[in-house]
């Protein structure tokens, strides 16, 4: 067998081998050949392979030494985007077609070795007959027989080439073979819409017999290419092309025009039963028209009316984000009722070592390939720790996911788990497992099934009777749970349990729950981190600037405004930990109180008169006041001010005018609020409740150090988050050290709704009520602007009536302090007898 060079080769001779291959296409022909050398490549190596002086095979190879190449790469290639691959005769038997595949690429081998190349890559053209059969060999014999890599990664601009890596190159491929009636049905509906539009607005369809058309093509293809930034090539290409090919009837000029002006223009190639579309351009004044969609749609019935079987539009890349240049620029590909199939293209790494160099921009550019990030981001070691400081919250001090945890929390935990689990339970101990492996919860004889839904299900709480938290609200997929001495302690609507207690021989109790109680605790409290992408535009309550509300809306949608769904879960578990478990629970609050409340004041730079009139209707009650950078305050009046009862100073920071400096201007009002009071920053609640986005005021926050923050606005007693209760943020999976809590109202009902004193006073005791109700005690902030007092008598006495029904009082920082030391309180008697009369003559002095 003999291999000679291309430009040794009979043109005439390497064209039969061309036609007659059922593995070639027309950029076989040596015209195409030669119109790769002049354009594209550094050098022609193609060559023919000769067996008994008959051309036997034609393998068609390109030399690209660092020009135009990824990373500069040197490329020995058979083709890029327009594929060749080795075309064998259709008449040699598979002995002799497996000899010349290997004498082909032996010489392949041999010339990257000559010219020292990076990477080979090789390919195979999809229109080729033998592609097109039931036949076709999806893997090729350049990757089973000489250990080429399958497919090419692709980046945001095109080729990324990396070992082991590939991107999916769909070719969008159009049946002919169908009715006309049935291709157009086969478009997308948008499309169809188009193409009905273009044709209502008088547009024709032309096959341009003469190639002087060209230059009409080539006038629009400019005008379009300044729109787009695309880089064409040369006009010697399109001359080129039409040289080679347009006597030949395989390559077409074919028009939509408006009467007489041309407005978009296509040029395809044809050969072998298959038409490919090579080029196309539009004029911009005509988009509107739609003339694109009309010139593919006519260019597809003239192609099946000429005898076509195949439209090819070339490859559409699905597994890469759709705001990728190379997906925005192809996508419009898929809508004329195409089908996917692959394009056969692979590589042979030459110098690994140098693509792995460039590796960090490489991944950064491959960055949401094939990517759909989970809901849920939080570890198994974040999750399991805010479950733990959750129950801390609800009365269990020594709740950890540390395995002297009473009880020990455990979330998503695999079979690896299952020696810490039954340690604790070997010793009488309690064991939380949420969302448990299939293989931990074998390992106790539990069955799990997955229950997977598409909106959020109403679950109940068995041992609830008829209080508020008998209604539980997942908003994810769950498991459920059977075992032989299983006790349900949440079921579905089936009946069948979501969580589960089993009772261990050891003695020791876990509970299994089967709902995603971290992702929802984190949703419910937090709000929901994609909602951040859609910023509201509109004021609300009239006011100027962004506030959280949006984050929590759409989880809320169709329900009861009060209802506390972060707290009925939190209820229903620390419920099942002492009913079903035996575990000790502490009260929530001082003496078993019902509920707290914490008054807070916003600034808002309000007359010095005011604060005292205040603090007389409040009486001996605790406060918290945020201090506005322009405060009328100063260090003298502070000091007054504190002297007239218990008063705490927080900072009221304000960025309305300039949101985007929200951080620098913390920063420097920090440093200010530090010079006036003295004290650093412990805790905080934005002018108008101002946000940025999901939780990003949280940073400058944290590292400023501050404890806690109230500025999520319930203003009528919404639970925005769920919640009546303070908790730690959940945020990039780490348990922060920085609190949240509601303000569940706020003084502005006065003003939004209208409402007079006994209205507003009836929302403080409606809420008071329904905290007594439940049974599960709630801290309610409630915000009354000093400045607003003349408007605001009623609501100031009824945060009195509450405090002297049995509420808590207190400022916003002994609210956090008391339930941040719940670690400290192991015994419930080790508490001191708990007098109000006394700690309100305390504060008083």
């Amino acid at each position: 067998m003999k291999i000679v060079g291309f430009h040794d080769v009979d043109r005439g001779r390497w064209n039969a081998l061309a036609a007659s291959s059922p593995e070639a296409w027309l950029n076989h022909d040596s015209a195409w050949v030669s119109i790769e050398e002049r354009f594209f490549v550094d050098a022609n190596l193609s060559f023919a392979l000769i067996e008994n002086g008959e051309i036997a095979g034609i393998q068609p190879l390109y030399l690209n030494d660092g020009t135009g190449t990824a990373f500069g790469e040197r490329l020995l290639h058979s083709g890029i985007h327009r594929h060749t691959g080795l075309a064998t005769s259709g008449r040699i038997d598979r002995g002799t077609r497996k000899a010349l595949r290997t004498a082909a690429m032996d010489e392949i081998f041999r010339l990257a070795e000559l010219y020292d190349v990076d990477r080979i890559q090789l390919n195979s053209h999809n229109l080729a007959p033998s592609n097109r059969a039931d036949s076709r060999e999806e893997i090729p014999f350049w990757v089973t027989d000489f250990g080429f890599q399958l497919g090419i990664a692709f980046g945001p601009n095109g080729m990324s080439p990396f070992p082991g890596l590939s991107t999916v190159n769909a070719d969008q491929l159009v049946d002919l073979d169908q009715s006309e009636d049935d291709l157009f049905s086969n478009l997308d509906e948008g499309c169809r819409r188009a193409v009905r539009k273009a044709l209502k607005a008088g547009l024709t369809f032309e096959v341009a017999t003469d190639r002087s058309s060209l230059k009409d093509y080539l006038e629009i293809a400019e005008k379009s290419a300044v729109r787009t930034g695309e880089a064409l090539p040369p006009v010697s290409y399109y001359e080129a092309v039409l040289d080679g090919f347009f006597a030949q009837g395989r390559a077409h000029l074919l028009f939509v025009r408006e009467r007489d002006v041309r407005l978009a223009g296509l040029i395809v190639l044809s050969d072998k039963m298959a038409v490919h579309f090579m080029a196309g351009a539009a004029r911009s004044e005509a988009l509107k028209l739609r003339p694109n969609d009309l010139l593919h749609w006519n260019a597809m019935l003239w192609a099946k009316r000429a005898g076509f079987r195949t439209y090819r539009l070339g490859p559409w890349f699905p597994e890469v984000p759709r705001d990728w240049p190379i997906s925005k620029v192809s996508y419009f590909k898929t809508k004329f009722g195409s089908s996917s199939l692959p394009i056969i293209q692979g590589s042979m790494f030459r110098r690994p070592e140098r693509y792995r160099r460039e590796m960090p921009a490489l991944e950064e550019s491959l960055r949401g390939v094939g990517c759909r990030a989970a809901e849920s981001s939080v570890s198994s070691r974040a999750g399991s720790e805010f479950v733990a400081h959750l129950l801390r919250v609800f009365g269990f001090p020594g709740a950890s996911a540390s395995p002297d945890g009473r009880p020990l929390v455990l979330y998503r935990p695999q079979s690896a788990d299952v020696g810490r689990a039954s340690d604790v339970l070997g010793r009488g101990g309690s064991v939380v497992a949420v969302l448990p492996a299939v293989g931990f919860a074998k390992a106790f004889a539990v069955r799990s099934e997955a229950r997977a839904v598409d909106s959020p299900r109403v679950l109940q709480a068995e041992m609830a009777g008829q209080k508020p938290w008998k209604r539980l609200r997942t908003l994810r997929s769950y498991m459920r749970f059977a075992a032989a001495e299983g006790v349900p302690v949440v079921t579905d609507d089936e009946g069948r349990a979501a969580w589960l207690r089993l009772r261990t021989a050891a003695g020791g109790s876990m509970i299994f729950a089967g709902t995603d109680i971290v992702s929802d605790l984190v949703r419910y409290r937090q709000g929901d981190p994609a909602a951040a992408n859609k910023r509201p535009t509109e004021p609300l309550w009239g006011i100027a600037g962004e506030r959280p509300n949006y984050l929590f809306e759409g989880q809320l949608a169709g329900e009861n405004p009060r209802e506390r769904h972060a707290d009925w879960w939190c209820e229903a578990l620390s419920d099942a930990l002492t009913r079903l478990c035996g575990e000790t629970r502490l009260p929530m609050l001082p003496n078993g109180a019902p509920g707290a409340i914490v008054i807070t004041g916003d600034d808002d730079q309000a007359g010095l008169g005011r604060y005292a009139q205040q603090l007389e209707a409040l009486g001996p009650l605790p406060v918290t006041y945020f201090l506005h950078p322009l405060t009328k305050h100063t260090p003298e009046t502070l000091v007054q001010l504190r002297s007239r009862g218990c008063v705490e100073l927080g900072l009221h920071p304000d960025a309305l005018e300039e949101p985007e400096k929200y951080a620098e201007l913390f920063s420097e009002q920090a440093a200010w609020f530090k010079q006036l009071t003295g004290e650093g920053t412990r805790t905080v609640r934005n002018h108008g409740f101002l946000n940025d986005g999901y939780w990003e005021h949280a940073k400058p926050w944290n590292a400023h150090g501050v404890k806690g923050s109230s500025n999520l606005p319930g203003l009528d007693g919404r639970m925005l988050n769920g919640s009546l209760l303070p908790a730690r943020l959940l945020l990039d999976d780490t348990l922060t050290d920085h609190w949240s809590i509601l303000t569940a109202i706020g003084d502005g009902i006065v003003f939004v709704y209208g409402w007079n004193d006994d209205q507003s006073a009836d929302c403080i005791f409606g809420l008071a009520d329904d905290i007594r109700k439940s049974g599960v005690p709630g801290v309610i902030v409630v915000n009354l602007h000093p400045e607003n007092i003349d408007k605001t008598r009623g609501m100031h006495h009824a945060v009195r009536k509450v405090v002297d029904d049995g509420f808590v009082p207190w400022t916003m920082s002994e609210c956090l302090e008391w339930f941040e030391r719940r670690p400290e309180q192991r015994q419930p008697d080790a508490r001191p007898a708990f007098s109000w009369a006394r700690l309100l003559r305390r504060r008083s002095s």
